[in-house]
């Protein structure tokens, strides 16, 4: 429950209206010497960085992008779901202790060693947080869409790492679709996603069983280059439910 209230009222205070915007060359691969994405190199350092940092990148909206409400490591570890302290005895743990190495990793995850994120403590307040390596706004289409829904909803909460790298790729893949209106999802797709088939077929499956992803078989024309039609997979975002439905309590994964 804390972690809802904290999500819905950070979505409140961000400032965005309905969705975060990210360039499609942040999650996919450009050039043939490209091995990884940022997005992917985001997931290879593991959940908690790629939670906090997607939910500071919400909150930062415009330059210089910092965050100006001062608040402990153990806010943001109740705000994304790790624990919740007892309001008779608050006393950080297990969840606080995944956040401050989360926060190590990010000064210093980006190019060289740069920092991902600042954070500048400020005696008895707590920490100020920069986030200066930001994902880079669309200048054409397509692009991610990310719904304010993920968080204020909760569903952010109850998805592993892989889960919501799958579904940011859906997200690029079915940009402008209706939830009406699937894609088929090529190996060579995933490939310029930087994606191992593992963590996508087990980022689909959670989808799935969360409500967020529907599959089916069809009649698809497997690329842009043909007009023949083969029986593949198409993957359809029930975007409807998520903004219009809170997440469950706990991860199904």
């Amino acid at each position: 429950m804390t972690a809802k209230k904290l999500l819905t009222e950070a979505v409140r205070k961000s400032g965005r209206r309905s969705t975060v915007q990210i360039a499609e060359e942040y999650a996919r691969i450009q050039s043939p010497e490209q091995a990884a994405t940022e997005l992917s190199r985001l997931f290879a350092q593991g959940e908690v960085v790629m939670k906090l940092y997607l939910t500071l990148v919400l909150l930062t909206r415009q330059p210089p992008h910092e965050l100006f409400r001062l608040v402990p490591d153990h806010y943001w570890a109740e705000l994304l779901g790790y624990e919740e302290l007892n309001d008779a005895d608050p006393i950080p743990g297990a969840g606080t202790r995944r956040i401050k190495r989360a926060l190590t990793v990010l000064a210093s995850a980006g190019p060289g060693d740069s920092p991902m994120v600042v954070r500048t403590p400020v005696r008895g307040r707590g920490a100020r947080f920069t986030v200066p390596i930001h994902p880079p706004l669309p200048s054409r289409a397509p692009w991610i869409t990310i719904p304010l829904e993920l968080w204020s909803r909760g569903w952010i909460n109850v998805m592993s790492a892989r889960a919501l790298f799958v579904f940011l790729c859906l997200r690029l893949v079915l940009a402008g679709k209706p939830d009406e209106e699937g894609a088929h999802v090529s190996s060579w797709d995933r490939e310029r996603f930087a994606i191992k088939e593992d963590t996508w077929q087990r980022g689909v499956r959670e989808l799935e069983l969360l409500g967020l992803v529907t599959t089916a078989t069809a009649r698809v024309a497997v690329d842009r280059w043909t007009t023949d039609l083969k029986l593949r997979k198409v993957y359809f975002l029930n975007n409807r439910f998520l903004v219009d439905t809170d997440s469950p309590v706990e991860p199904v994964a």
